[in-house]
C-alpha cells in the first residue's frame, strides 16, 4: 500500500489501490522523513537554571554551553515554547545514501559535475539543478524524472544524494537496471560508473536573487568595507563625550588605567549607524582531529582585511565567557549548545547562531572594541596566543568610573523602566519565537514547491517525449502545436522554479536569520536582566555597620590608654581604611551598573529592536516586489508563447 505525505511527511492519503511506486530508499524500508521547523519548540528549556530570578524561570548562562545537548533532529537549541511530544527521528537520507556510496572511490566527473550544481559551497544542491545536470547527459527526460524520484522526496539534494542520481545516469546509459541496489552492488565493489555529461550545456541559475555567496574566496583581489568607526555624536545624550575611548591594541585591556573615563555618555549610534554594521562569516569547515579527539573546526572572515582564520567551538566558549566575566552588565546573546553525534541540519543551525552572537557583539558600541575579540577576529592560532597571554577577566567597572556630569544623566526612574521591560520580555520573546517557526515553516514549504515544480517539469518533459510523433503517423499540425506549447510550459516552468528556489535561499540566508536576531535580542535582555539582579548585590550596608562598630572600639581603646593599645589602634584602624575603600569602590561600581544598565536599553536595546525592524521590512518588502516581477514577467512571457497553441 502506498502512503502519500505531504510538505512535513504527514500522511494524507493512503489507497491499497494506488499502484507501487518505484524502486528507492523507501523500498528499502527507509523513509524519507522532512525535518521538523529548526523553530519548533521543545518540552523543556536546556539553560534552565535552578532558581528563578524576576519571574523568568532560568537563564540561557546558568550552565555551561559546552554540557550534553538534548535537542531532537532538526529543532532550534534558541527556542523558549512547549513542544508536543518528540517523534522518533528516522535515519537520514544522507546516512542512506553514505551506506549505498560505502567507502568506494569517487570518480572525478561526480565531484566536477557537483561543483556545478553546488557554486556556492553550500554542501547540498537543489532539485533544479541536480535536474539541469543530468539534462546534460542527453538521457530520455522520463529516465531523468525516474532518477530524480529515486534520489530523493525532497527540494534538495546532498552531496551523497547527487552522487547516487549521477550513477544511476551511468547506469542508465549503459542500458542496465536504474535500482538503489545496483548502485550499491557496484559501490560494495569500488567501481562506481562514469557517467557521460556535457558540462557545457549547463546554465547556473540567473535569477536576481542569488544565495549566500562563497565566502571561501581570495580577498587579496577583494575590496573590503573599513571597520566601522563611530563618532562621538550621540542623539540621544545630553552631554558631550567625556575623554578618547580606552586603549586595548594589546588584547587585554591592560592599558586602561583605574579610574579612566568610562566615556558611556559618547558610545550612542551615529546617523545611519544600520548602513554601517560589520558583518562576520561563519563557514563550517568540518570535523578535524583523532577518531577519540575528533572536534568541529569554523571558519571566521571579516571585513578587516584580515585572512580568516579556524576556531573550534571551545573557542567560542572561551570568548564567550570572557566577554560574559567582563561585561556582566552588557547585553550578550547565548552561544548556541553542544551536542553529542549531531547531525548536518543541527551543526548547521549552530553554525547560523554562532555567527549571529559574533555579528552582535561586533556591532556592540561598546564591546566591539574589546582586545580579545578583536584577537578572536583575527589570531591565526588561538591556542597558541593563550599559552603565552595572560588575559585579564577583571569586571567592566574595576578600570572605568562614571564622573557626576555623566551619572545625572541617569533618569531616576531607572528601575521603573527596567520594571516595565521585564513585564514585556516573555510575551516578546515567545511572539517573535512564533514568528520565526511560522517563517521557516512558510519558507520550507515554498522550498518544497518551487522542487515539486521542478519534479512537473521534468514529468511534462517525458509526456512531451511520448508525443513526439502522433498516433495517427503523419504530420498532425494539432499535435505538433500542442507539443511545443508544452514545451514552453516546461520552460517556463523550471524558471518559475529557479526563481522561487533561489528567492527562498536568499530570504534563509537574510530574513529569516534577521528574524532570529530580534528573538535573540530579547532573550539577551532577559539574561542580562538576570545577571543584574544576581550580580548587582553589594557588601556597602554591611561594610558601614563594621566600620561604625570598629570606630566606637576605636574610640574606646583610644579613650582606656591600656597597655599595647597603639598596636590594637593601628590595627583597627587599618581595617577601617580597607573597608572605607572598599566601600568606595563598591559605591563606585554601583553608579556603573546604573549607566550600563541605562546605556543598554536606551541606545542597544531601542535601536536594535526598532530601527533594524524597519530595515528589515523594507528590504523585505522591495525584495518581495522584485521577485513578484520577476514572476509576472516571466508568466507574461509563457502567455504570449502559447497564445499561438492551435485547438483545431
Amino acid at each position: 500500500m502506498l502512503v502519500i505525505y505531504n510538505d512535513f511527511d504527514e500522511p494524507i492519503n493512503k489507497h491499497p489501490c494506488l499502484p507501487t511506486p518505484v524502486r528507492s530508499f523507501e523500498s528499502l524500508g527507509i523513509r524519507h522523513d522532512s525535518s521538523t521547523m529548526f523553530n519548533s519548540p521543545r518540552p523543556a528549556q536546556r539553560y534552565a537554571g535552578t532558581s528563578s530570578a524576576a519571574g523568568f524561570g532560568g537563564s540561557f548562562v546558568d550552565e555551561n554551553p559546552l554540557a550534553n545537548s538534548v535537542y531532537e533532529e532538526g529543532l532550534d537549541p534558541w527556542s523558549t515554547a512547549p513542544s508536543p511530544a518528540p517523534t522518533p527521528i528516522s535515519q537520514s537520507t544522507s546516512s542512506v545514501s553514505s551506506s549505498v556510496i560505502a567507502d568506494a572511490a569517487i570518480p572525478a566527473i561526480y565531484n566536477t559535475a557537483f561543483a556545478a550544481a553546488d557554486p556556492n559551497n553550500l554542501g547540498e544542491a537543489s532539485v533544479n539543478s541536480l535536474s539541469r545536470i543530468l539534462n546534460t547527459s542527453s538521457l530520455p527526460a522520463a529516465t531523468i524524472d525516474k532518477i530524480v524520484n529515486l534520489v530523493s522526496s525532497k527540494p534538495r539534494v546532498s552531496k551523497l544524494e547527487f552522487f547516487v542520481a549521477l550513477a544511476l545516469v551511468a547506469l542508465a546509459q549503459a542500458g542496465k537496471d536504474v535500482s538503489i541496489e545496483q548502485v550499491a552492488a557496484l559501490s560494495s565493489q569500488n567501481t562506481l560508473p562514469e557517467p557521460a555529461l556535457d558540462l557545457s550545456k549547463y546554465q547556473p541559475t540567473t535569477s536576481a536573487f542569488s544565495p549566500t555567496p562563497n565566502y571561501r574566496q581570495n580577498t587579496a583581489n577583494t575590496i573590503l568595507a573599513p571597520t566601522p568607526v563611530y563618532s562621538s555624536d550621540d542623539p540621544w545624550s545630553t552631554n558631550p563625550r567625556f575623554g578618547p575611548p580606552p586603549d586595548s591594541a594589546n588584547g587585554f585591556d591592560s592599558a586602561r588605567a583605574n579610574g579612566a573615563l568610562s566615556s558611556l555618555a559618547g558610545t550612542g549610534l551615529q546617523n545611519e549607524w544600520w548602513r554601517k554594521q560589520e558583518v562576520i562569516r561563519v563557514n563550517l569547515l568540518g570535523p578535524q582531529g583523532f577518531i577519540l579527539n575528533r572536534y568541529m573546526v569554523y571558519e571566521v572572515l571579516t571585513e578587516r582585511g584580515t585572512s580568516p582564520v579556524q576556531r573550534r567551538y571551545s573557542e567560542f566558549v572561551f570568548l564567550w565567557n570572557v566577554l560574559l566575566q567582563r561585561y556582566p552588565f552588557r547585553l550578550i546573546p547565548a552561544l548556541p549548545p553542544k551536542r553529542i553525534g549531531a547531525d548536518d541540519q543541527f551543526l548547521e543551525q549552530r553554525r547560523r547562531g554562532l555567527a549571529r552572537v559574533l555579528n552582535f557583539v561586533v556591532n556592540h558600541p561598546i564591546i566591539k572594541d574589546d582586545g580579545l575579540l578583536a584577537v578572536f577576529l583575527t589570531e591565526p592560532s588561538l591556542e597558541t596566543w593563550r599559552k603565552h597571554t595572560s588575559v585579564s577577566l577583571d569586571e567592566e567597572s574595576v578600570s572605568k568610573r562614571v564622573d557626576h556630569i555623566e551619572e545625572m544623566t541617569i533618569p531616576s526612574d531607572l528601575e521603573d523602566k527596567l520594571t516595565t521591560i521585564r513585564v514585556r520580555l516573555n510575551p516578546l520573546i515567545d511572539q517573535w519565537q512564533r514568528i520565526c517557526v511560522l517563517a521557516e515553516r512558510i519558507m520550507r514549504r515554498q522550498e518544497a514547491a518551487a522542487g515539486d515544480l521542478t519534479r512537473l517539469t521534468n514529468t511534462l518533459r517525458a509526456v512531451i517525449e511520448v508525443n513526439e510523433r502522433c498516433w495517427r503517423g503523419d504530420e498532425c499540425e494539432l499535435s505538433n502545436g500542442v507539443r511545443l506549447g508544452l514545451e514552453q510550459v516546461a520552460n517556463y516552468a523550471q524558471r518559475h522554479s529557479e526563481l522561487s528556489e533561489s528567492r527562498i535561499r536568499h530570504i534563509f540566508d537574510t530574513t529569516l536569520e534577521a528574524l532570529k536576531a530580534q528573538r535573540d535580542l530579547y532573550l539577551a535582555m532577559r539574561d542580562l536582566l538576570i545577571r543584574h539582579e544576581r550580580s548587582s548585590v553589594d557588601q556597602v550596608e554591611r561594610l558601614k555597620k563594621r566600620v561604625e562598630t570598629i570606630s566606637l572600639k576605636l574610640d574606646g581603646i583610644r579613650s582606656a590608654h591600656k597597655d599595647g593599645w597603639e598596636e590594637e589602634n593601628d590595627r583597627l584602624s587599618s581595617l577601617v581604611e580597607k573597608d572605607q575603600a572598599s566601600i568606595a569602590a563598591q559605591l563606585n561600581r554601583r553608579v556603573f551598573i546604573r549607566a550600563s544598565m541605562w546605556h543598554e536599553i536606551r541606545v542597544v536595546l531601542h535601536n536594535r529592536e526598532n530601527t533594524l525592524v524597519t530595515r528589515l521590512v523594507q528590504k523585505f518588502s522591495r525584495e518581495e516586489r522584485e521577485f513578484a516581477e520577476n514572476v509576472l514577467n516571466n508568466w507574461a512571457s509563457l502567455q504570449e508563447a502559447v497564445e499561438g497553441m492551435p485547438y483545431e
